[in-house]
């Protein structure tokens, strides 16, 4: 049978409902991890937020993205599939447009709260769709598909903005998840029905009931606890993988950015998935488990210790590797370690350390990776920090598989061996001080704030940019230039309005005198919240004003590149009187309908060149 024969008879083994969702979500996932490839350097080189500010943005949606399913997957079989498709649609929708236009924290968090309601409302609807319109014995199949899916959503993504939106104006990518999602929610609307029927006497609270019935097995609890050390490690992925490479400047060539190189990822587990699937059933849930997590800390060791470009890209590789053999290895295990009762109640909340382990490596992170990555240059320790967590957890699996899992259970998980050894746990231990010490031992590395990491060759040059603008207004009335700023790491922004108000007139023996005309000019950052200055020329008739904004931030950022807006207001026109005014206007009286103006702006932007002695061109 030929390719085309096989794919043809793959979709008409499933229902048009199946393929409607797994529609879902490449789309969803599309937009999600889209986002993701610029989410956390946008936030720190286009909007200057620190890394323990957006680390704690990642917490908070990462535990909505992880917490919130649990209320949604009962809610949707009180009130449908559908509704709860179309809500969190309806709210993903508003906050991924309105990011879009988002400048600061302040601003990101509600959004945030909206983005992680609405992702972890989506977030169980689609496998368990899944779950209700396959067949047992297409299942496998089913859920094949479905986790290629989402890697395939992930991978075209990213490599799609990668390619064509430049890294300073990444805001562009919530536009785009945007118009993802409202693809969907036009999906849902007319494809998608509901798998099963509704069941009002559904309660919301099982869902708190059962997970207190969970949490109370003290042996479950505990091994909940110490997977969350895995997803803790592998929270960096997203969060400060992606501002690394650009703080210290990894990317070997302008064009690999972190949307590109986040797609090594999923391509990576596209490409090796199928062989490592060959290769996992050969052995047992624990030792692929444990595996997993070595590899995964090998890659981040690599790439975290010895900072290189090509050491970059083989580490995501590695490290994908590891996380393809760690989590479904994990759900086997629970399957098999879990009373025989209570299997199906266990494996619905094997997804708790997911929750836990991306809050707290996000906020954490954040704050050791400002204070130590940054503030002291040592990344190499900031990565030895994670690894040295990621061999932790790999000796508290040892230690809970050991003297934790029943014996005739722990037989049926893994043979006699290396990993069962009664004190192998002390020996992974023992190589985390070694880890440390390394990332402390191999020294700092210059931090370039995302430039390409090699200052011994560059220097920043200051240069001035002059644009002028003019108009003619009546009282009342607003004209409004906007400013586009294409060039990166501007420092200030100065913009200087002026004007000329009409001399006195004589007319009949009298002398009218000017009053002073009054202005106001404001200027709005594409970055920043509005600044304005408003006055009256002086006796002579000449008036000025003047702004200025600096943007007070390292070398190599965008925070002032894009669209600003200038708006000049002639608020009063300072009418012509005489000494002495009679209560009926003569005939003669001369008026005043209005002004023009100048407006100059003068901005001021590092552009890196080559030092002298090596060339002149600009970088």
């Amino acid at each position: 049978m030929g390719i085309k024969e096989k794919a043809v008879d793959t979709y008409r083994t499933f229902i048009p409902q199946f393929w409607v969702v797994i529609s879902l979500e490449l789309f969803e996932r599309g937009a999600y991890y889209g986002i993701m490839g610029y989410f956390a350097y946008h936030l720190k080189f286009n909007l200057g937020i620190s890394p323990s500010t957006f680390g704690i943005m990642f917490a908070v949606l990462l535990f909505l993205l992880y917490f919130v399913p649990i209320i949604s997957a009962s809610l949707a079989r009180k009130i449908g599939y559908k509704t709860i498709l179309t809500g969190a649609f309806l709210l993903m929708i508003p906050s991924y447009f309105i990011m879009t236009f988002a400048r600061s924290e302040y601003a990101f968090f509600p959004l945030i709260l909206l983005w992680g309601i609405g992702a972890g409302a989506f977030k169980p609807m689609v496998s368990a769709t899944i779950a209700h319109v396959t067949e047992k014995k297409h299942r496998n199949l089913a859920y094949s598909i479905y986790y290629l899916t989402i890697n395939w959503g992930s991978a075209i993504a990213m490599f799609m903005i990668g390619v064509l939106i430049p890294k300073h104006f990444a805001a562009l990518v919530f536009t785009i998840g945007g118009i993802l999602i409202v693809i969907n929610l036009l999906i849902t609307i007319f494809l998608y029905r509901n798998p099963i029927e509704k069941d009002p006497t559904e309660k919301i609270s099982t869902a708190f009931v059962n997970m207190g019935r969970v949490l109370s097995d003290r042996k479950f609890a505990i091994l909940l606890l110490i997977y969350s050390g895995f997803f803790f490690i592998f929270s960096s992925m997203h969060t400060f993988l992606p501002v690394y490479m650009e703080d210290f400047g990894l990317t070997r060539w302008p064009i690999t950015n972190t949307s590109l190189m986040g797609v090594i990822n999923p391509i990576t587990i596209v490409s090796l998935g199928p062989f490592l699937s060959k290769v996992a059933d050969k052995h047992e849930s624990l030792r692929l488990m444990i595996t997993g997590m070595a590899v995964f800390s090998i890659g981040l060791a690599l790439l975290g210790l010895f900072p290189a470009w090509y050491t970059l890209w083989i580490g995501i590789v590695i490290f994908s590797i590891g996380e393809f053999l760690t989590h479904p290895n994990f759900i086997s295990y629970v399957s098999k370690i879990a009373p025989e009762e209570k299997v199906a109640l266990y494996m619905g909340y094997a997804f708790l350390p997911s929750a836990a382990g991306n809050v707290f490596g996000s906020a954490f992170g954040g704050f050791i990776y400002e204070k130590v990555a940054i503030n002291m240059e040592a990344p190499k320790m900031f990565w030895a920090i994670y690894v040295g967590i990621g061999l932790l957890t790999i000796g508290n699996f040892l230690l809970y598989n050991r003297f934790m899992v029943d014996r005739e259970k722990r037989a049926v998980v893994i043979k006699k061996d290396l990993f069962t050894f009664r004190w192998s746990f002390l020996g992974v231990w023992a190589v985390i001080p070694l880890i440390v010490l390394a990332g402390i031992s191999l020294g700092t590395t210059d931090y370039v704030g995302g430039g390409e990491g090699d200052d011994e060759k560059y220097v920043y040059d200051l240069r001035s940019v002059t644009i002028s603008y003019s108009g003619t207004l009546s009282e009342g009335r607003t004209d409004t230039h906007e400013l586009l700023i294409s060039e990166e790491n501007v420092r200030w922004v100065n913009i200087t309005l002026s004007w000329s108000d009409e001399p006195d007139q004589t007319f009949l023996l009298r002398t009218f005198e000017n009053q002073p005309d009054l202005f106001e000019i404001s200027f709005t950052p594409c970055n920043a919240t509005e600044i304005s200055a408003d006055g009256a020329n002086g006796e002579n008739g000449d008036g000025e004003l003047f702004l200025s904004h600096n943007y007070d931030i390292e070398p190599d950022h965008t925070n002032g590149t894009g669209i600003h807006t200038i708006a000049v207001t002639l608020v009063d026109v300072g009418d012509y009187q005489s000494r002495f005014d009679p209560p009926i206007s003569l005939p003669g009286r001369p008026s005043d309908t209005g002004n023009s103006y100048d407006v100059q702006v003068t901005y001021l932007h590092l552009v890196k060149v080559e030092k002298e002695g090596t060339q002149t061109s600009e970088v």
